[in-house]
């Protein structure tokens, strides 16, 4: 196999020499020569102005082959002050870091071509002293093995570290693993200038070690007049003792020697100033150190910042017989991010700039828990949670939460809220309101709906809840646009709705168009009704019952996720002014949903004469359907069949489609006549098509000549208002100056 490896790198065209193989302990080690393309300054010389030679000498060590790329190394003299390199002892071979990902799955992608064009492409980047592109960011400093963690927010250090070049004094609890800490700098990174160490023995699982607060100092160079110290060479990680972390904090700009004195400090106050006994310090004493430096450009992974991070240990052996002496060590740690909104967007791939929209859910149950726990771990936390119920043990089956305890208040708003502190999101707040009570009333609407709200989203996927979403004063009046989630047929059908600006297009309108598409898709409305009843009671204890649909939980996640993704666009890339249908269907395979979306124009509206009228609602597409009609039969009077939604509790008429006029129907510039042939069928069928959502609720017709109705329109909507089984039923007139409605009801 390694035959075949060796004849490969010999027909390379980029390779001059292949050395001989040498074998030892199942390792193959293979020296290539690779004449770089030095900058045209540097060829006479033979080397580049960063120290890479003419023709580098690369060994190939393999291991596992082929299913392992070789390992890269570079002569031991090779320049270390280059980025992607990865850390190594001085006089040890480097290895620099080729390629972004990994070099095992380059190997099996591309082959071992591929590899060496990337040693290649490396080499060439190095001589011109460009391995770091300014586009893509400065590369953080390599740190592939460390015995340390400390866990600590980046953008806090950074406000709260002084820009006079003081060293910040602050505190982290730490427990002790292996050879360094474990620790965790709090959310608020609060002074605490002379803290002292502690330390104490603590069980861990079935393990027993040491822990307390240790001390932190931050620091970073003085910000003079003339701006920042930018530090724009690159320095490899170098740290192995207190002499060299002092070396490099002095490259980094900071007072060094301001650095060991207080070093010393927190030592002689700690040992000698502390009520504690250092002599049991079996662990020794610890001081976190950070550096904060400044680069030219933003940091690779984090856009939005150009100061790096540099945490380190010290660590003070104490020595119970001799406390006096002061040996001290030093390595560098990990630094990793505290949990933070920031953390979660840039995680998730969203810009901190949208972390601070509001949005208010109404509903915290099945659907509702698993969208807000989506957003939450986006990053948004300015969430309000309003739900009047309480968490039972069938819940569980596919609730966001994980716990029932009958024990706790278990509101689900309200335990909710404490789900999405636990990712950092402390500003979330919890409501045991009604949901439709809280829409009527100003008072309570205006204190959780408090602000600039981008959306108010209602997964309650209740008829009740919906009413009051079309009829609340106080939600007209704030302008918050509607986003409503649900789901039909057991979760075979998805459908998520945003309103129009200023509620052009209302809630009800997008739910009633719903319907009307189902009308018109087999798929949809098969998708819809699933062919059987939409609810089912699932038994939950032996004296009652929830009416709510059976599903599982992972048919309920698949619609969350989708859903999640659409209102994250919404937020993170704005939206029209017009509203948003989104319906997905369960694909053939039953694994997934196929979405399909459409954009609505505002709806043309016809209020109520009076307060106990009906206010009649025509969709856009319908208003544009009759206005093209009318239109095109110019000065002859045409017309149509009406279907829509009555809303008794709204007094809400919703025109959502048109029956086309029967062949018997009749047109003259005087009057059109509708015809009966086929008329009934047609609209039974319309019913039946919608899932019985929808229902004759009227006629239209045009009058060319403008004008408003005529007697025998009048005697005309009697008519039909008498075989309307109580239901309101319309005569919408289009003129060339718009609407006018009448409504009837026997």
């Amino acid at each position: 196999m390694i035959k075949d490896a060796l004849d490969q790198l010999r027909q390379h065209r980029g390779i001059a020499r292949v050395g001989a193989p040498s074998e030892s302990d199942g390792l193959v080690q293979v020296e290539v020569d690779i004449p770089v393309e030095l900058p045209s300054r540097a060829i006479a010389l033979g080397v580049s102005a960063t120290g890479v030679r003419a023709v580098e000498t690369c060994t190939l060590v393999f291991r596992n082959w082929p299913m392992q790329s070789p390992r890269v190394l570079l002569r031991p003299d090779f320049p270390r002050n280059l980025p992607h390199i990865n850390p190594g002892a001085a006089g040890t071979p480097v290895n620099p870091c080729i390629f972004e990902g990994s070099i095992d799955e380059l190997l099996h992608r591309l082959g071992l071509d591929a590899v060496i064009d990337q040693i290649i492409d490396w080499l060439t980047k190095a001589a011109g002293g460009y391995l770091i592109d300014p586009a893509q960011g400065w590369e953080p400093t390599r740190r592939d093995s460390c015995p340390s963690i400390i866990v600590a927010s980046a953008d806090k250090l950074i406000a709260v570290t002084p820009l006079t070049g003081e060293i910040y004094e602050s505190g982290a609890g730490y427990v002790c693993i292996e050879d360094g800490i474990y620790a965790y700098l709090d959310e608020g990174i609060l002074s605490a200038p002379g803290l002292k160490f502690s330390q104490e023995t603590k069980t861990v699982g079935k393990q027993q070690t040491q822990a307390g607060i240790c001390p932190v100092l931050a620091v970073r160079a003085p910000v003079r007049v003339d701006g920042a110290h930018v530090v724009s060479t690159y320095h490899p990680e170098s740290v192995v003792d207190l002499p060299s972390l002092l070396e490099r904090a002095r490259l980094a700009g900071v007072d060094s020697e301001a650095l060991n004195q207080k070093l010393a400090q927190v030592y002689q106050d700690s040992v000698w100033a502390s009520d504690a006994n250092p002599r049991t310090w079996s662990a020794g004493l610890y001081v976190i150190v950070i550096l904060l430096v400044e680069r030219p450009t933003h940091l690779i992974g984090a856009p939005e910042r150009r100061i790096e991070v540099l945490p380190y240990v010290v660590r003070f052996n104490v020595n119970p017989s001799d406390l006096f002496q002061r040996e001290a060590t030093a390595h560098p740690a990990f630094h990793s991010h505290s949990l933070t909104s920031q953390l979660l967007a840039q995680a998730s791939g969203k810009s901190a700039k949208d972390l601070s929209k509001k949005i208010v859910f109404l509903g915290a149950g099945s659907l509702g828990s698993k969208l807000a726990l989506h957003l939450g771990r986006a990053g948004f936390g300015s969430l309000a949670l309003v739900d009047n119920d309480r968490m039972s043990p069938h819940n569980l089956a596919r609730h966001a939460l994980l716990r029932y305890s009958p024990a706790i208040d278990g509101n689900k708003a309200e335990m909710m809220r404490e789900a999405l502190a636990a990712l950092s999101h402390y500003e979330v707040k919890s409501s045991s309101d009604n949901a439709v009570m809280l829409l009527k009333s100003e008072a309570r609407f205006s204190e959780v709906v408090e602000g600039d709200v981008a959306f108010l989203i209602d997964s309650t996927a209740s008829l009740q809840v919906l009413a009051a979403l079309a009829t609340s004063e106080p939600l007209d009046q704030h302008g918050v646009r509607v986003v409503r989630a649900q789901l039909y047929s057991f979760g075979r059908c998805a459908v998520l709705t945003r309103e129009g600006k200023g509620r052009t297009t209302r809630a009800d309108d997008l739910n009633a168009l719903a319907f009307e598409i189902a009308r018109g898709t087999p798929s949809v409305r098969s998708a819809i009704t699933g062919g059987e009843s939409n609810l089912a009671r699932l038994f939950v204890g032996d004296n009652c019952s929830s009416l709510t649909m059976p599903m599982p939980d992972s048919v309920i996640s698949r619609a969350a996720s989708s859903m999640s993704i659409q209102i994250e666009h919404w937020l993170s890339e704005g939206c029209s002014d017009d509203g948003e249908l989104c319906i997905g269907i369960e694909d053939a395979s039953g694994l997934g949903l196929l979405w399909s979306k459409c954009t609505v124009s505002p709806t043309t509206v016809i209020p109520r004469k009076d307060r106990t009228g009906w206010e009649v609602r025509v969709l856009h597409h319908v208003a544009s359907a009759i206005d093209a009609d009318a239109r095109k039969w110019g000065a002859l009077e045409t017309g149509g069949a009406l279907v829509g939604r009555v809303n008794n509790e709204t007094r809400t008429v919703t025109v959502t489609g048109l029956i086309a006029p029967p062949p018997d129907s009749t047109r003259s510039p005087v009057e059109f006549t509708l015809g009966t042939e086929g008329l009934a069928q047609a609209l039974r069928q319309a019913h039946s098509d919608s899932a019985g959502h929808l229902m004759f609720v009227g006629t239209w017709h045009s009058h060319p000549m403008g004008g408003g109705h005529s007697g025998i329109d009048r005697q005309t909507l009697r008519k039909i208002a008498e075989i309307g089984n109580g239901l309101p039923m319309l005569s919408l007139v289009w003129t060339p100056h718009g609407f006018i409605c009448e409504v009837e009801k026997v």
